[in-house]
């Protein structure tokens, strides 16, 4: 991290005894001496280091982490695709995530924050309140990571303590301020000692932290999630299958239940089929305009699976919406017809109210 650009080493100390009022202590430039004219011992300056580059790392994390809550990657946006997974199928970290996504604006400003932080941690003048800003973060997504079992625990506790690292030089006169005592300037000593390398550092680096802090918005308009311009996305519930049901219901593998996602996600969509036997069907979908409908779908929800699973089987059919707003799909043995199923998108459909009302809590 580069030092602050007016920073040039700690204030020379002031004749004591020829000042009747010294008043609050102000920085004078020196060349990286202590208040009684030495220069810093060989652990100071190689702490302030291990301090520069402690801000490097956190800069580096909190900015990737805060960019993809900014353009809502992280977490997605909560999707028709998920509408056929109960509660009690979630695992802990899911359930996290879809809470989080069906709330952009949560995400969006989550977002921001880290990224707010990792600016601040650019420059050792506002350094402390990245880090005071990055700690508060870190500290409530490790609190989320440990009661919903997100795999990165460790992680955001290091990060927070990090973060407490870097503002403690500050903390003392902070809590100083804070109580109402006067507090004097102080320039501590820069990480980078050699004047000649300072003066390069100065510049290039705060100049680099800020380039690379607002490089990932140009790429907002490609990542950000696009809603689909189609009739197609929304949650089915059959109502008619020329195929014939199984002996045993255990055995049913008929569908009962289709979700079609209603965002972009590289050319593919999230989809969902719950079988009349219970199992849920989770994959991805394409479709055209011209009736062509590709369904991807992986293994059945069962216990533990890796995060990117591949998919078990392609299907490929033809779709259609009628006049009355139900779906024929036909192919590979699939004949059926469902009909939209309003109390399976209540979540999605309910939208934002600013008037008071009676609460919906089902």
């Amino acid at each position: 991290m580069s030092p602050d650009s007016t920073d040039h080493g700690p204030p020379t100390s002031a004749s004591a005894s020829s000042a009747p009022d010294p008043g609050p202590a102000e920085p004078v430039p020196s060349s990286g001496r202590t208040e009684d004219g030495a220069r810093p011992r060989w652990w100071v300056t190689a702490l302030w280091m291990g301090h520069g580059l402690l801000r490097m790392g956190l800069f580096s994390y909190l900015l990737v982490y805060g960019w993809t809550k900014l353009i809502l990657m992280q977490m997605g946006q909560a999707d028709y695709g998920r509408a056929l997974t109960t509660m009690g199928e979630k695992s802990p970290m899911g359930l996290l995530w879809d809470f989080i996504a069906y709330a952009p604006t949560v995400q969006f400003l989550s977002g921001l924050v880290e990224v707010l932080a990792a600016v601040l941690l650019i420059w050792r003048r506002t350094a402390w309140l990245g880090g005071l800003l990055g700690a508060g973060a870190m500290g409530v997504v490790f609190l989320l990571n440990m009661a919903y079992d997100v795999p990165v625990k460790q992680l955001a506790l290091a990060m927070a303590i990090g973060c407490l690292l870097v503002a403690l030089p500050e903390l003392r006169r902070l809590g100083g301020f804070l109580a109402g005592r006067p507090v004097g300037a102080i320039t501590p000593p820069r990480p980078v000692p050699w004047p000649r390398v300072h003066a390069f550092t100065r510049w290039v680096f705060g100049s680099l932290g800020v380039l690379i802090a607002v490089a990932p918005s140009a790429a907002v308009p490609m990542m950000w999630p696009s809603e689909l311009d189609s009739p197609l996305p929304g949650v089915y519930h059959v109502v008619e299958d020329t195929a014939e049901p199984a002996g045993q219901l255990a055995e049913d593998e008929r569908w009962q239940a289709i979700a079609f996602g209603q965002y972009d996600h590289g050319d593919m969509s999230q989809l969902a089929i719950r079988t009349a036997d219970g199992d849920l069907l989770e994959g991805t979908y394409t479709h055209d305009s011209g009736g062509g409908l590709e369904l991807r779908l992986r293994e059945p929800l069962k216990g533990d699976r890796p995060l990117n699973q591949e998919p078990r089987e392609t299907v490929e059919l033809t779709w259609q919406l009628d006049d009355g707003g139900r779906l024929h799909l036909e192919g590979e043995g699939h004949e059926l017809i469902a009909e939209p199923d309003p109390e399976l998108t209540y979540l999605h459909d309910r939208g934002f109210r600013w008037a008071p009302g009676p609460p919906v809590n089902r």
